[in-house]
């Protein structure tokens, strides 16, 4: 008898222990980026959720010792596979079926054109890239699965509400976008264009990582809502970003 009370009492101990114990204590408990992957039901767009990220300035790091530009990993043909061209295959038809773009296979094949050879063998990325950007740091993560590529510095919304919390997808790609402001239509390229020379949008309306003309601006939180970059980084971004591309936006 004395045996079960004493047994009764050490479990409501531990049951009491485990409901206490804190959510973010060990850092291996944290959602992932993986984790999220499937997260698109909705649940994860609340505050708690993204306060249990785990935080970018702790765990995305460059090796100090990294002196060589860190994009070069990802062009390595070594981190690809080979396939054979089909007859009608175009450029655009293989990079949509195999989550890339025109132009990360191009430069990955060497290829200045975009007439292709049935039986021509390509070399096709399979890295799944990530982009992770904190608010209050106004840092933009480059991942490839679970590994940081690079760091930029960006811009985001003048207040905490402009720039919006959760997961997104890249759902448009445009060179050069063409800007509608106030009833006004102002061309790609144009020197008054504020969206600069890339525009990646997300599947929230009006929403996005877009270059910039005013690139000393780059590192505060001065934009209405979408993330600028400096032209140099968002082309660079927008030669190997694909269309479904995850973007966690977290404010920790």
């Amino acid at each position: 008898m004395r045996k079960s009370i004493i047994l009764c009492l050490v479990l409501v101990f531990l049951a009491s222990a485990a409901s206490a114990r804190p959510v973010d204590r060990d850092p291996s408990e944290r959602l992932s980026l993986i984790d999220l992957v499937d997260s698109r039901s909705g649940r994860y767009y609340e505050g708690y959720s993204i306060s249990r990220f785990p935080k970018s300035e702790r765990r995305l790091q460059i090796p100090p010792d990294l002196v060589q530009d860190p994009l070069d990993k990802i062009y390595a043909r070594p981190a690809s596979y080979r396939y054979t061209v089909q007859p009608n295959d175009t450029l655009k038809k293989i990079a949509r079926a195999h989550s890339t773009t025109v132009e990360f296979l191009k430069a990955l094949n060497k290829i200045t054109g975009s007439h292709l050879k049935a039986g021509q063998k390509l070399a096709i990325p399979v890295r799944v890239f990530s982009i992770e950007i904190n608010k209050t740091l106004n840092r933009l993560y480059l991942k490839a699965g679970d590994v940081l590529i690079k760091e930029y510095p960006v811009s985001t919304g003048k207040s905490v509400a402009q720039t919006p919390l959760g997961i997104f997808l890249i759902q448009s790609r445009y060179p050069y976008p063409v800007w509608f402001h106030k009833g006004h239509i102002v061309p790609g390229g144009a020197s008054d264009n504020f969206l600069g020379t890339r525009w990646l949008g997300f599947d929230k309306p009006q929403y996005g990582l877009h270059g910039t003309i005013f690139p000393e601006l780059i590192g505060q939180s001065v934009s209405k809502g979408c993330v600028r970059m400096r032209n140099e980084d968002v082309e660079e971004l927008y030669e190997f970003i694909p269309v479904g591309t995850m973007v966690v936006i977290t404010e920790i």
